[in-house]
C-alpha cells in the first residue's frame, strides 16, 4: 500500500490535495467534465447504506455508479458496464459515498464549516460550468445538470465535501518529516539486492501445424470470445457551425460615437513622464541628496554617496506615478520642468527626490482618429455575443429534443455521418476511413455519454468552432463473422495449443529443481529454450526513471530464497521459469544517515496519507455506518445483466 500511496502524493489531482481515495466519485464527474444522464431503473429508492444520520438511497448508489463507469470510460473506452462492476466499481463507489458522508458529518461535529460564497467560488471554477466565453455560464451549469440528472443541492453538497476534505485531510497528510529509525528499514530494502537464474520457453516451439477444423476453431472462438471481440462503435451524425455561419450586425456610427463619448478620458490629451527618483530613510538624508544633485551631482552619484541607489521609472501618467509614491510626490513631479529636481517629498516609504528625465505629450484623439479601434473592438464584441447566443439557441434546441435533421434544416447546417467508429476514429468496416482531426474532440464525447438519438454540442476548436451531433445507432461489441476471422482464430490456437505444452515444460523445470537438479540441467532436458540466464539487481533500482519493471524482475523481487517459480507470458508467447539464488539485505543500523535521511522525506507523505486513511477509518467508526448488503447485491445484478431489471 505504502507504494501506491508514493505514486498518489507524486501526482497531481486536480484541486484535491493527495486525497483521492476519498474523493467523490461525483465531485471528479464534475471536475472532469462527464456527462451522462441514463439510469437503469430496477429497484427503487429503498436505502442501500445509512451513514450517521444521513442515507444512500439504491437510485443515488445506482448513478453514482453510472457516472464513475462513464469517468471510467474515458481511460478504457471499451469498458462495459459488467466489467466495471465485476472489477470492484461498484464496491469502490459505494465506499467512496460513505466515506464522504462520515467525513461531512466528523468533520462539522469538529466545528468545520464551508461557506456558500466558497462553494460558489468552486462552482465558477469547474470547467463543465463554462460557457463558450471560457467562464462561468448559468444557463451550461443547468444544461450540465440537466443531461446528468443531477439537482444544484447535489453538486452543492459534493463540493461541500471535497472542501471539507481538503480542510481536514490536507494538514493531516502533509506529514512534514520522519524519523530516521523508521525510514531505516525501507532504506535497507531498497538497497536489498537479488541474483537468480531464468529459462524462457516459447510456445511457438511446441505450436501445432495442422488444422483442427471449423468446429474446433468455432468452439475457441466461444470460450476467447473477449478475445476476439471488436469493441463497441457508434454511428454519428453532425453538423458543423462556426463564427463564418453566424452574422454580425452592423455597426453605426452612432454606436460608435456613444462609446466615445463614454470613454472621452481615454481619448483626452494625456501627458507622460519619466523620473530619476531615489527613497531615503530620513529628511536630513534627503535633503542632502536633493543639494548634490541641485549643484551638479548626477541622481545616481549622489544617492550612492550615502549608501543608497537610484531608479528610473518607466513612462508614467499622473496617476500611475501616485500609485507607485504618492498623490504629493506626483502631484510635484507633473508640475515641475524636464531636468528639475522635485522634493524631498514624504511618501510611505521615506523621504523621495525626484529629477524629471523626460516629458511627453500625447495630443487627443478625435473621433474621426478613434473610430477604427473602437469599430474594430465593437466588431469584435457583436461577434463574440453572436456566437454565444447562436449556441446557446443550438443548446436549447437540443434540450428540447430537436434532431439533428431538425436543426441543421433550420439553420441551413450540412448534416454528415460517419460510419461505425471506434473511440479512436478508426472504422474497422470501412478500411481507408479517417476522420478529420478536428473531430475527435467530438468522438471522444459520443462514447463518454449519450444514448442512441440523444443530441449534444461538441466544442472543437475553442470559442470557434462546434458540432452538434447525436449518436445515430450502436453497434454492440461482438466478435466479427467466423470466415472473416478464421486465419486469425488458426494461428492463435496454434500458439494455444503451444503455450499449453511450455506451461507442462516449466513446470517440469520447477519438479526437477527441486528434486535436486541443477537449473541448468533441468532446463536443458526440458528444450527447446533460449538457454538459461542470470538476473537480478537492486530493488530501489525497479522502476527507475519511469520505466516499467520487467515482469521476471518484479516475480523475482516478491520470491523466497531458493525458491523456484513459473511465469506466464501473456499472449500465447510461453513461460519463464525464476529460481531464486542470492539475497542480499544490508542491516538497517549499518546504512549511512545520509542514505536515510534522503529517503525519509519522500516517504513523510506516503505516511501522511495512510494517516488520513486511518482518520477516514476513525470518521466512520464514529458517525456509524450500516450497509444493507443484500440491497447491494440486488444492484450489482442488475448492472451485470444477472437479473430482471425489476426484480
Amino acid at each position: 500500500m505504502i507504494t501506491n500511496l508514493r505514486r498518489l502524493f507524486g501526482s497531481t489531482i486536480g484541486k484535491i490535495v493527495a486525497l483521492a481515495f476519498v474523493v467523490l466519485i461525483g465531485v471528479l464527474f464534475a471536475l472532469s467534465d462527464v456527462t451522462g444522464n441514463a439510469s437503469f431503473g430496477g429497484l427503487g429508492g429503498a436505502n442501500v447504506a445509512k451513514v450517521g444520520g444521513k442515507d444512500i438511497s439504491i437510485g443515488d448508489l445506482r448513478e453514482r455508479v453510472r457516472q464513475a463507469y462513464n469517468q471510467a470510460r474515458q481511460q478504457q473506452p471499451g469498458l462495459t458496464m459488467p466489467a466495471f462492476v465485476e472489477s470492484g466499481g461498484l464496491d469502490q463507489v459505494l465506499d467512496q459515498m460513505v466515506e464522504g458522508l462520515a467525513f461531512e458529518q466528523f468533520a462539522e461535529d469538529l466545528g468545520f464549516a464551508v461557506s456558500k460564497r466558497q462553494v460558489d467560488g468552486r462552482i465558477a471554477d469547474i470547467p463543465a460550468f463554462a460557457g463558450v466565453s471560457g467562464k462561468f455560464d448559468q444557463k451550461s451549469f443547468e444544461n450540465f445538470l440537466q443531461q446528468n440528472n443531477m439537482t444544484e443541492a447535489q453538486v452543492r453538497q459534493q463540493l461541500k465535501q471535497q472542501l471539507l476534505l481538503e480542510q481536514i485531510g490536507v494538514p493531516i497528510g502533509r506529514m512534514a518529516r520522519i524519523s530516521p529509525s523508521l525510514a531505516q528499514p525501507y532504506a535497507a530494502l531498497l538497497l536489498e539486492q537479488r541474483r537468480g537464474q531464468a529459462t524462457f520457453i516459447p510456445a511457438s516451439a511446441f505450436a501445432p501445424t495442422t488444422d483442427p477444423g471449423d468446429a474446433a476453431l468455432k468452439t475457441y472462438l466461444s470460450q476467447n470470445a473477449a478475445k476476439f471481440t471488436v469493441p463497441e462503435r457508434r454511428i454519428l451524425q453532425y453538423a458543423l457551425f462556426d463564427r463564418s455561419a453566424v452574422p454580425v450586425p452592423t455597426i453605426s456610427d452612432a454606436e460608435i460615437a456613444k462609446v466615445y463619448k463614454a470613454n472621452a478620458a481615454q481619448y483626452a490629451a494625456t501627458e507622460t513622464r519619466r523620473f530619476a527618483q531615489v527613497i531615503a530613510p530620513d529628511q536630513a538624508t534627503a535633503n542632502g541628496i536633493a543639494a548634490k544633485v541641485r549643484g551638479g551631482a548626477t541622481l545616481a552619484a549622489a544617492a550612492q554617496s550615502v549608501g543608497l541607489s537610484a531608479s528610473t521609472t518607466s513612462e508614467l501618467t499622473q496617476s500611475a506615478f501616485a500609485a507607485t509614491s504618492s498623490d504629493a510626490v506626483a502631484k510635484a513631479g507633473f508640475a515641475a520642468k524636464r531636468g528639475d529636481v522635485v522634493g524631498p517629498t514624504q511618501a510611505g516609504l521615506g523621504w523621495v527626490v525626484a529629477r524629471v528625465e523626460s516629458v511627453t505629450a500625447n495630443p487627443a484623439r478625435s473621433l474621426a482618429d478613434a473610430t477604427p479601434e473602437i469599430r474594430a473592438e465593437l466588431v469584435k464584441d457583436k461577434a463574440n455575443e453572436a456566437i454565444v447566443d447562436y449556441y446557446n439557441a443550438i443548446q436549447d434546441a437540443v434540450n428540447s429534443g430537436a434532431s439533428i435533421e431538425e436543426i441543421a434544416a433550420d439553420r441551413k447546417l450540412k448534416v454528415e455521418q460517419t460510419p461505425a467508429l471506434l473511440p479512436s476514429g478508426r472504422a474497422p468496416g470501412t478500411p481507408g476511413f479517417a476522420p478529420a482531426a478536428e473531430l475527435a474532440p467530438m468522438i471522444s464525447s459520443a462514447f463518454q455519454s449519450g444514448e442512441e438519438g440523444e443530441g449534444h454540442i461538441a466544442t472543437l476548436v475553442e470559442n470557434e468552432k462546434f458540432a452538434v451531433y447525436s449518436v445515430k445507432s450502436i453497434v454492440a461489441a461482438a466478435p466479427p463473422p467466423f470466415a472473416e476471422i478464421r486465419g486469425e482464430l488458426l494461428s492463435d490456437w496454434r500458439f494455444a495449443q503451444g503455450q499449453k505444452v511450455a506451461r507442462d515444460k516449466a513446470r517440469a523445470i520447477v519438479k526437477a529443481v527441486e528434486s535436486g537438479k541443477s537449473f541448468a540441467e533441468a532446463a536443458g532436458a526440458n528444450g527447446p529454450n533460449a538457454g538459461v540466464q542470470t538476473i537480478g539487481g537492486r530493488r530501489g533500482e525497479l522502476g527507475k526513471d519511469g520505466k516499467p519493471v520487467p515482469p521476471e524482475l518484479a516475480l523475482l523481487f516478491s520470491m523466497a530464497k531458493d525458491s523456484v517459480k513459473t511465469l506466464e507470458i501473456p499472449g500465447n508467447r510461453g513461460w519463464m521459469v525464476i529460481a531464486l539464488g542470492e539475497v542480499d539485505r544490508p542491516n538497517p543500523k549499518d546504512i549511512e544517515p545520509g542514505r536515510v535521511a534522503a529517503l525519509a522525506q519522500p516517504l513523510a507523505p506516503a505516511f501522511g496519507n495512510e494517516l488520513v486513511e486511518q482518520f477516514a477509518g476513525e470518521a466512520k467508526r464514529r458517525v456509524g455506518v450500516k450497509i444493507n448488503k443484500d440491497l447491494v447485491e440486488q444492484l450489482r445484478k442488475e448492472l451485470t445483466g444477472n437479473s430482471p431489471v425489476n426484480e
